[in-house]
Order: structure tokens, then sequence, then C-alpha cells
């Protein structure tokens, strides 16, 4: 055996595969991202300023933005949050809130669900208001609360509206003692007393409320508080939208800071667009099936545009022969399988369609629209399911 043939190629080797681990990945753009989301600042603006002059200045906006803000992205849109005065942020997890702080947000944060105590001493840098319905989870943030030498701030959750999840059940004697133990551990101050609803109809909401009302009255007068000191909070959007007395002390509008709102709401505008581009565009023949399993079989002579995203990218395997995208403001069914990273679409009467062109799978192309209705009832989903994957899995870019 040659030692030193067999070495010096070995080293060789190393060096190549060295040079291209270390080769940097291109930074994603608009233009050579196979898909991608554009999200626009002035909707979300605008969406900002509706909700605070719907709620009129006595009543508090705390803009949830779990799940990075939807999918839309919360590093790009806490500036917007910042110069529109929004007094607080909802996240659940740590990253959002690190996300937020180091976007410059210097307002209050309130963590949406139930956190372990891991998640809350990791969390102490950022200074969140916790969320509290159970008295075992509380006494354990009480001790680490006071490990640290802390007073840490939280949110009393109530499961008055019926959601059985997050909070307190004070319709048991066992949960009336719990609440008035939790209110009673050192190192712990509430700021507020909250629920929320499980059903977007105004009959349960107004049920949830009227609970919500009687069992965080007794909490404050059985637990000494002083009212003037505590946010009450139940409205989410739907409830903000159409419940106007579920608004009390602060709202938690979510989806209708995206432009994802009740019907009767048009004065928010949809703030996303899912995108991507023609790759290539072949002919195929009558007769011919498109992609796994047969399912299309072409009547016609056709044009087929190849669209680089498929479920990977969160566009679902559901929106197979069902689905259709814009293209030059037209709409273009989906022929076969949505496969794991392609498309095909039916472009036989758009003559001057060419590679590279734009393609909405979500939004709008001029005046045209691929809306949340329709792709809502051919998923079985709600809208927001789609797009916070869109956007954990595709470059997001800010629209100005």
């Amino acid at each position: 055996m040659n030692f030193k043939r067999t070495a010096s190629g070995f080293l060789a080797l190393l060096l190549l595969t060295a040079c291209h681990t270390t080769t940097p990945l291109p930074t994603p753009t608009a233009q050579n991202a196979h898909a991608w989301l554009e999200i626009s600042q002035p909707a979300f603006e605008h969406n900002l300023a509706e909700m605070k002059k719907l709620v009129g200045p006595n009543t508090q906006v705390c803009a949830v933005m779990k799940a990075d803000a939807y999918g839309h992205g919360i590093a790009m849109l806490i500036p917007a949050i910042s110069r529109a005065a929004i007094p607080y942020v909802g996240v659940t997890s740590n990253e959002e809130a690190a996300k937020a702080r180091a976007a410059g947000y210097k307002g209050k944060l309130m963590r949406l669900r139930t956190a372990t105590p891991a998640e809350i001493e990791a969390a102490l840098p950022y200074d969140i208001e916790e969320l509290l319905g159970s008295l075992t989870l509380a006494e354990d943030v009480s001790v680490l609360a006071h490990r640290h030498h802390i007073i840490l701030r939280y949110h009393l959750a109530l499961n008055s509206a019926g959601m059985s999840r997050n909070g307190i059940e004070l319709k048991a004697d066992a949960g009336k003692a719990d609440a008035l133990a939790l209110l009673r551990l050192p190192n712990l101050r509430i700021v507020g007393i909250m629920t929320h609803f499980p059903v977007e109809e105004v009959a349960d909401v107004r049920a949830g409320l009227a609970a919500f009302n009687t069992e965080s009255a007794w909490v404050i007068h059985e637990g000494h508080l002083d009212r003037s000191k505590l946010l009450l909070h139940t409205a989410n959007s739907f409830a903000t939208l159409e419940v106007p007395e579920a608004r009390l002390d602060l709202v938690r509008p979510g989806g209708a800071l995206y432009g994802d709102t009740v019907p009767s709401h048009t004065e928010y505008q949809r703030v996303l667009s899912f995108k991507s581009r023609v790759a290539a565009i072949n002919a195929y023949p009558k007769g011919n099936t498109i992609c796994y399993d047969r399912t299309f079989t072409l009547t016609r002579d056709s044009r087929l545009a190849n669209i680089p995203v498929g479920y990977s990218d969160g566009y679902r395997r559901v929106f197979s022969n069902k689905a259709n995208v814009l293209i030059h403001g037209h709409r273009c069914p989906i022929v076969g399988r949505v496969t794991m990273n392609t498309v095909m679409v039916d472009v036989t009467d758009l003559a001057d369609v060419q590679k590279g062109d734009e393609v909405v799978l979500f939004g709008k192309q001029g005046a045209a629209e691929i809306t949340q209705t329709e792709l809502e009832d051919i998923s079985g989903t709600i809208l927001v399911e789609l797009y916070a994957v869109w956007g954990r899995v595709n470059p997001t870019f800010l629209v100005k």
C-alpha cells in the first residue's frame, strides 16, 4: 500500500470538504427564493390604527404575536408595534420574547399560555408577565422568584368562559381555595385577571363574560385586591370586534391585526401574501396523466407551468386538483397532486406566461385574489394553521 499517496489523497479530500462546508449559503431574496411570504407594513400599521380607534383611549391593546406573529415574523413587525405605542405584546415562547426585546420593544410582554418553571426561569431577562392558573405551578414559580430575589408579575387565569385549558375552575370549592392560596404566595404580584373564549359566537361570549365578571369580582373581594391596580381582560379578536362589552381594561387581538377577521369587518387589511415563481413551462398532449397516482388526465393538449413549491413548504397536499393560483392576474388551476416540492398549473389559456413570472398562492394579484374562504373550504382547517407553518418554513420579506 502506498501510504504517502493514500495520505495525500485523504488530506486533499478533507481540504475539499472543508471548503464546501464553510461556503456560506446565499441570502434569500424574493428574486432567488423558490417560495416566500411578503408582509405588508402599511397594512399592518393600518390594522393597528383601526384597532386602537375601535377600543378607544380607555382600553389597552395587547398585540398577540404568538407563533412568531402568526407566521408573519415578530422581529419585522415589532418596530411598527413600538411606533404605534402598543403597550402590551402577547407571546408564548421565550424565543418570541427574545426577538421582541432584540427588536427594541420596551413595552410589557404577556405570556398567553401556561409555561414550565424552567421556561419561566429562562425568560427572566425578558421581563415577561406570566400566566398562572394552577396552584402547584405557582408554588414552583414563587420558589424560583424567591431564589432570584425578584417579584414576578402574573395574570391570574380563570376558567370562567369554559376553555378548560389554563384557568382555575372557580365553580368548585377546591378551585376557590386554590385561587386564594395562589394570591398569598410570596414573590408573586398579580397584575391582571383573564379568561379566554372558546367559541366565536356572540351568545357564548356573553355567557362567558357574565361568568367572568362574577368570578373576577369574587377574586378581588375575597383576595382583598386593589381593583385599580388590575387589568381585567377577556377579548380575543372576535370578542373585541363583535361584543363591545367584553373589551374591559385590555383586549388581546391576534388575527384581526393580520387581516384575519369576520366578514362584517372589512376595514382590516390582509397583511400576508404567499408567492412563488414559474420555474418552467412544458407542453403535454391530451390523455397524459399528471404527477403521482395519475389523479388528473389532460382533456386537451396543454401547457403546464412547473411551480417550485409543495407540501414541504406548507402548501398542503389537500390542495391537489382543487386550488387555484394567480398568474398575470388570472386564476389558474392546480392539476395533479401537490408533491413535496412541486405543483403543476394549467396555463394553456395564458399564452404569454413565461418562466420567472410571479405566482400568488395566497393573496392578491391585480384585481384577482386567492381568498381565506377558499383555502379554508378546501383544507378543512382555519387559515392561521396554514400561515403559521408558511412563515416557519419560508423566507419572509417586509414590503414597505
